[in-house]
């Protein structure tokens, strides 16, 4: 039967990956989800303009923002740890630089209204995407990065926590003396 310890690292490892699996695809999604529509491109894709333009919701969800923080949780306290937080650490940089750059990307094509009529993205004249809508999702993205934000301080906590648990061993005499 494997030990708990084992098993709580395991436990970490799966939550990181599949942390680090959410990002790699809304990066895959917003990079080269494109399709054949001439009016696609990384703005359209951020703001989720298509019927497949799915990157911003599967960056902003819970999976990728509170996966890394627990697999940290997990393993506070032993040895694996480290590389956990490090790992979750590592993960978190990726999501915070691909969710600024996916909200920036999107926001900039929210507030570009004539843009996106002259490529086609509006009805009678008004973009489907306006400046308050635009804003409202850079909000909601501001929102989900502040929660990531909170998760390093989370992974850091946890890091403190272990260093200021750690009971120390008292000299022991050898047997011998």
């Amino acid at each position: 039967m494997p030990s708990m310890h084992r098993t709580r690292t395991f436990a970490a490892a799966v939550l990181i990956a599949c942390a680090a699996v959410f990002i790699a695809v809304a990066l895959s999604q917003w990079i080269v989800g494109g399709g054949f529509d001439p009016r696609d491109d990384y703005g359209s894709r951020a703001a989720g303009m298509g019927f497949t333009d799915t990157a911003r919701q599967t960056l902003f969800s819970i999976v990728p923002a509170a996966a890394p923080a627990a697999a940290a949780w997990l393993c506070a306290g032993h040895r694996p740890g480290r590389v956990i937080r490090g790992l979750a650490q590592i993960v978190y940089g990726c999501y915070i630089v691909t969710g600024v750059l996916l909200a920036l990307s999107a926001a900039m094509f929210g507030y570009d209204g004539e843009t996106q009529i002259d490529r086609g993205f509006a009805t009678l004249d008004m973009p489907w995407i306006d400046a308050r809508a635009a804003t409202e999702h850079l909000l909601l993205d501001a929102a989900w990065l502040a929660l990531a934000v909170v998760g390093v301080a989370l992974v850091r906590w946890s890091r403190t926590y272990e260093r200021f648990s750690a009971v120390p061993q008292e000299d022991q005499k050898s047997p011998n003396e």
